[in-house]
């Protein structure tokens, strides 16, 4: 298969305007509590707001400021949760992942990441401090004190390589194994702390306040947006205002032909998605995760003209920006649509016969 450049001409019977930008936001000017947020726009669009890069950071911020422009915190769809390093389930039983031993005022925002103190309780601290560690060795199932002092990221990398992992606390037990081998005031263990988004998207884009503080004895595990447009966090119980958004690509978890595809989103008022800019290639690639096991390929709204020699979207637009696979031979009489490879999201070349999951567009 060759790249196809841009071209300037098309047979007029397939040319039609972009399909625009995949999401729509919403921004809810009446206040819930995160979890009720949450709920309302699971029910009422698709979920509250995931942001991926700082083009859709500005978005929902011109949303917002359109309908209230003197809102002050506005719920986003990111919410916390502390988790081991080790996560593999057959390590705990039931309840010892959810094992805490917490100092007083703890957790309360210093950081996402944890330290053990001499007594035997528990903080939160940055996770760029530099403290010695607990590695858990499994061949021995016990725990090694390292006399290094290195970062969490630094000493859970320490620990796979050396050992098991940073260390998990199941019980207090294992808590007081840990202070009998130790003898500094802090050792990092194996919790940290992930921001989710609730859409479960994988995006690392953060925009953050710097220097953001909390309050003691508050658990400030939901993010919103403040005034100024930065990213700060906050008790999830607070009523606030909120942005939800709609998807304009739906995943169809059907095996279907590329002609069945299209009849089927068509049948449904939309069409195959045409993956026409890197935003586009952006949210495929997110819905690409919830495709079917027996789904390696997905269809995109992609086909060859052998007439015109070209390849083309069914909205109507030549291949300009494109994400072919680079190792594939040219096409062939039986290789004429566009398909997407769900484990590195390159386009690839498929029979129409082919049975696989789809992706439509409003």
């Amino acid at each position: 298969m060759e790249r196809i450049t841009c071209m300037s001409l098309l047979l007029t019977a397939v040319v039609s305007s972009s399909a625009g930008a995949p999401r729509q936001y919403h921004f809810v000017n009446q206040t819930l509590n995160w979890t009720e947020a949450q709920r309302y726009c699971r029910e009422n669009h698709t979920d509250l707001v995931s942001i991926s890069d700082i083009q859709e950071q500005n978005d929902i911020e011109q949303a917002i400021k359109r309908v209230n422009s003197n809102a002050d915190r506005v719920w986003i769809g990111l919410k916390s949760t502390w988790i081991w390093s080790l996560s593999d389930p057959a390590f705990y039983t039931e309840h010892e992942s959810q094992y805490r031993n917490w100092g007083s005022n703890q957790s309360n925002g210093d950081g996402d990441c944890v330290y053990m103190e001499k007594h035997g309780q528990w903080h939160d601290l940055d996770c760029s401090q530099t403290r010695h560690f607990i590695c858990y060795n499994g061949s021995s199932k016990g725990f090694v004190s390292v006399q290094e002092k290195k970062n969490w990221t630094e000493a859970q990398k320490y620990c796979r390589e050396n050992y098991t992992d940073l260390a998990s606390v199941r019980n207090q037990s294992e808590n007081q194994q840990i202070q009998n081998i130790t003898t500094d005031d802090q050792v990092w263990i194996g919790l940290h702390r992930l921001w989710v988004w609730s859409d479960n998207s994988t995006s690392t884009f953060t925009h953050w306040k710097p220097n953001r503080s909390t309050t003691s004895n508050t658990s400030h595990d939901c993010a919103l947006i403040d005034r100024q447009g930065r990213w700060t966090d906050e008790d999830c119980s607070n009523q606030r205002p909120f942005v939800c958004y709609d998807d304009k690509l739906v995943l169809i978890r059907e095996n279907k032909t590329w002609t069945e595809a299209l009849r089927h989103c068509r049948n449904m008022d939309m069409d195959l998605v045409s993956v026409d800019s890197e935003q586009m290639q952006r949210w495929v690639k997110i819905l690409l995760m919830k495709a079917s096991a027996s789904s390696a390929h997905v269809w995109l709204g992609l086909r060859y003209s052998s007439i015109l020699g070209v390849w083309f979207w069914v909205n109507g637009q030549t291949v300009c920006y494109d994400q072919w696979a680079s190792n594939l031979d040219k096409c062939d009489e039986t290789v004429r649509y566009g398909a997407i490879r769900t484990r590195d999201n390159h386009w690839i070349s498929r029979p129409e016969t082919e049975e696989i999951n789809f992706i439509c567009i409003k």
